[in-house]
């Protein structure tokens, strides 16, 4: 039976980060089900869902990845998860996407998210960048969960109400999954 981890790594923004981590998970004939890749800052930072083969423990494989890193100055955690806790990220609900845009300010991120989870929107990915021009523009790209009883019409309204009121633009529309 396939074990199941979540590992997070952190550090120094270079190239080579992932080169090193994949190949670490290749060589023990891991499997990525699903990531989070990103620079924030100076800083780089991955979440990877993992499959790992029987009998290897999450354990071994963190010594064996925070060897191949070491030199990097990279950050490593791993968390076992259960088969449920690891099939858990493929929801069947309808997934929209969500563009915020505007002039930069306070509390965008707050006001929109706080009205998601009001509606029991789930956020599934979230992420802003100020953009500098001769005004700094503020953009933010969130993808959510919407649940059945939620009227997608009435988010979208309701959303664009806040937007309204803090300055900023709001769209939402369906995820389209096959847009690779």
């Amino acid at each position: 039976m396939a074990n199941y981890a979540l590992l997070t790594a952190n550090g120094k923004d270079r190239p080579g980060i992932v080169a090193a981590i994949t190949r670490v998970l290749l060589e023990r004939d891991c499997n990525i089900e699903d990531s989070q890749m990103a620079r924030l800052g100076p800083d780089f930072a991955c979440m990877l869902a993992l499959r790992m083969p029987e009998g290897l423990l999450s354990e071994q494989l963190e010594k064996e990845l925070a060897q191949a890193v070491a030199h990097m100055g990279i950050r490593l955690y791993m968390q076992d998860l259960s088969p449920e806790e690891a099939s858990e990220t493929r929801s069947e609900q309808p997934r929209h996407l969500i563009h915020v845009y505007g002039a930069d300010r306070k509390g965008i991120v707050h006001r929109i998210s706080e009205q998601l989870a009001a509606r029991n929107v789930n956020i599934t990915n979230l992420q802003t960048e100020v953009i500098h021009h001769q005004t700094p523009l503020y953009v933010m790209m969130i993808e959510v969960e919407v649940p059945s009883f939620v009227d997608p019409g009435r988010l979208q309204s309701e959303l664009s109400a806040i937007g309204k009121e803090i300055g900023v633009v709001v769209a939402m529309k369906p995820k389209d999954d096959a847009r690779f």
